[in-house]
């Protein structure tokens, strides 16, 4: 089938159907870059816990830490990424307006494996201009705000002043199945929960641990090099345990500090925090009963499908015949990939997006064009 024709059929599902999405990493890039194969690295060799260490150090420099400058107002740090998600929400507002409450919803899901604070930093700038946007991230509460995916079934409308109208407001649900560097391990009311704070002191706290491991700049470059190489390389590897060996001390203060954060790590062995993990799983079963229901369509973005409970999960929801799952892949010659990682070759219900050779690979940019705009006959 032509991209034309999909994009076209897609549209008007999207403005009918029950419509979720399933967003992953290839959305914020580039400001979060890839850390080339950190999960098969942690999960695959055998390690002293200050090699384990050292890996993570890198993994909260480079990633997780630059988090703490997309809440700075005053810091213009994310290149066009905030500008493409603010895109992608614009859009899907547009058309959430144009939806008859009556017979659906003005709600649609996101569900992200990403931890960072793009989707809540473009929808704080997008509510400047239209206070009627509402993002659901799952949180209630006003000086103490706790998490529950009990939230994210509830519907916001708006009434007229003399109460001469009642209007639903397009909603968005945030739904984090990885965790989020704004989350914190709390107790309230001798009950563990999480709690959502959006000054991310914790990071900062992490930050100033991670500050006290000097490391020089051929060593940053040695474990990036790491992280990079297929197969294993013996001479790097020694270079890797020696700066570790010299560092074990601030690096072991440094972890007991990274391990107050509630996301999965990107290793294979991901759950370890009860409260977590309980969320985890709860929000497995919202992703599960929503691609179980009639009418409804999962839009997939920036998802390698790496993700063994999740793939598990799409697949199973292959024999809802009233669901159709639309997968844009980045770029032309992907397609055959995710085919084989789905299996679905013979699925009339799965569609892939590849673009064309003549076409810019799909980042989050294109994808919103296509999706909200169309596809040029």
């Amino acid at each position: 089938m032509k991209i034309e024709k999909i994009i076209n059929e897609l549209q008007t599902q999207i403005a009918e159907k029950n419509v979720n999405f399933l967003i992953g990493s290839g959305a914020s890039v580039p400001y979060f870059p890839s850390l080339g194969n950190i999960e098969k690295v942690l999960t695959e060799r055998q390690y002293n816990p200050s090699v384990r260490q050292l890996i993570y150090l890198h993994y909260f420099t480079e990633i997780i830490n630059k988090n703490f400058d997309l809440i700075n107002e005053t810091v213009k740090c994310e290149y066009y990424v905030t500008k493409n998600y603010r895109l992608f929400i614009k859009g899907l507002v547009n058309i959430m307006n144009y939806r008859n409450a009556r017979i659906s919803p003005k709600r649609a899901n996101i569900f992200t494996t990403n931890y960072d604070m793009f989707f809540e930093r473009a929808t704080d700038h997008e509510q400047r201009s239209n206070s009627s946007l509402i993002l659901n991230d799952g949180g209630s509460g006003y000086l103490l705000r706790t998490l529950s995916s009990e939230n994210f079934h509830k519907t916001v409308s708006r009434n007229g002043v003399f109460d001469n109208y009642h209007k639903e407001l397009p909603t968005i649900n945030l739904i984090k199945c990885h965790g989020s560097v704004n989350w914190v391990n709390s107790f309230l009311e001798n009950q563990q929960t999480i709690e959502i704070r959006n000054d991310l002191q914790l990071i900062k706290k992490i930050r100033n641990a991670a500050n006290e491991i000097k490391l020089k700049e051929d060593d940053k470059k040695l474990i990036e090099d790491y992280l990079w190489v297929e197969e294993y390389d013996e001479q790097l590897d020694m270079k890797i345990h020696e700066i570790a060996e010299i560092n074990f001390s601030s690096l072991d203060l440094f972890f007991q500090e990274y391990k107050s954060l509630m996301i999965i790590n990107p290793e294979k062995n991901k759950f370890k925090n009860t409260v977590l993990d309980e969320y985890y799983y709860s929000m497995l079963r919202l992703l599960s009963y929503e691609l179980e229901k009639d009418q409804t369509i999962l839009i997939v973005f920036g998802f390698s499908f790496a993700d063994e409970h999740i793939r598990n999960l799409v697949k199973r929801s292959f024999h809802n015949p009233q669901l159709r799952i639309y997968i844009f892949v980045y770029k032309n010659g992907m397609r055959k990939e995710i085919m084989q990682l789905l299996n679905c070759q013979y699925q009339s219900n799965v569609v892939i997006i590849e673009p064309t050779e003549e076409m810019p690979p799909i980042d989050l940019y294109h994808f919103s064009k296509l999706l909200f705009e169309g596809a040029r006959e």
